[in-house]
């Protein structure tokens, strides 16, 4: 009996010696395994172009977003989260177009106050032209760089002498549709500033022949500007008939129209000409 016990205990003894140690082994190949697997970085985020923007474009809060990056050494001319604000690029101007999702940088951007910055701002081809306003107008002092509107001049009529004609008053969209670059020395919109400013002149972009009737029109009468939607839709062209228009003073008055009679040369046979009003009433 104790010739078969012995052998019986060693085995037991051998078989729970050989598991311990398989688990023993088994344990030390997957802590190291454990340690070794890679603590993901965190990542960063930079400010990038939320949709496509030309060249020239004044940026908006609208405009740009934070994009997650990899953490990755990045110039300092970057915009990134927690670094810089995005504060910082409203009401700056695009040197060069970013596509959507672009990083913006310094070296693509001109602000307010730097050299160049209004040269930046010019679409190609375009010129840059200053005209006088007053606080009324130009809208109290509501316009913005960025707004875009139509200039209307109003102006005095002299009458003909001879005729003793009296003077009229006129009114007429001599511009539409055009893109404010300042408002005075103001080249920035009115992101973070309290109440309006009132300007003396206001700098628009238009085209060279523009730019010439824009020099002829200050000489002519009063400037005013009439501030344009914001809905793109309005930008259509009006009809030719209404484009055309001209509004006078009788428009608009009741009273001037009344009294501007007009007067038809009546010729009747031999006898001497004799001027008669719209009434058929002759005049001596």
């Amino acid at each position: 009996m104790r010739r078969i016990l012995v052998p019986i205990l060693a085995l037991l003894i051998a078989g729970g010696a050989a598991l311990y140690a398989r688990k023993w082994v088994e344990s030390r190949q997957v802590a190291p395994a454990a340690t070794a697997a890679p603590t993901p970085k965190p990542e960063k985020a930079v400010l990038v172009a939320a949709v496509d923007l030309p060249a020239g474009s004044f940026l908006q809060p609208g405009n740009v977003r934070w994009q997650p990056w990899p953490d990755v050494d990045l110039p300092a001319s970057y915009y990134v989260k927690g670094q810089r604000g995005e504060e910082e690029v409203v009401g700056a101007v695009l040197r060069y177009a970013l596509a959507k999702g672009q990083p913006l940088t310094d070296s693509g951007l001109v602000k307010p106050g730097e050299r160049g910055f209004l040269a930046a701002v010019l679409a190609p081809g375009m010129r840059a032209v200053s005209v006088p306003v007053d606080e009324a107008s130009a809208n109290a002092g509501l316009i913005f760089p960025g707004d875009r509107v139509d200039l209307v001049l109003s102006h005095t009529l002299a009458g003909e002498a001879g005729e003793g004609q009296k003077a009229r008053r006129a009114a007429e969209t001599v511009l539409e549709d055009v893109r404010v670059l300042a408002m005075g020395r103001r080249l920035k919109g009115p992101e973070g500033e309290e109440g309006a400013i009132q300007a003396r002149t206001v700098t628009l972009e238009v085209s060279p022949a523009d730019a010439e009737r824009v020099a002829l029109v200050t000489e002519l009468g009063k400037l005013s500007l009439s501030l344009r939607s914001l809905a793109r839709a309005e930008a259509a062209e009006r009809p030719a008939a209404e484009a055309d228009r001209v509004t006078w003073d009788s428009d608009v008055s009741r009273a001037l129209g009344a009294g501007a009679a007009d007067k038809v040369l009546v010729l009747r046979g031999g006898q001497k000409p004799s001027a008669t009003s719209s009434g058929g009433e002759p005049t001596r």
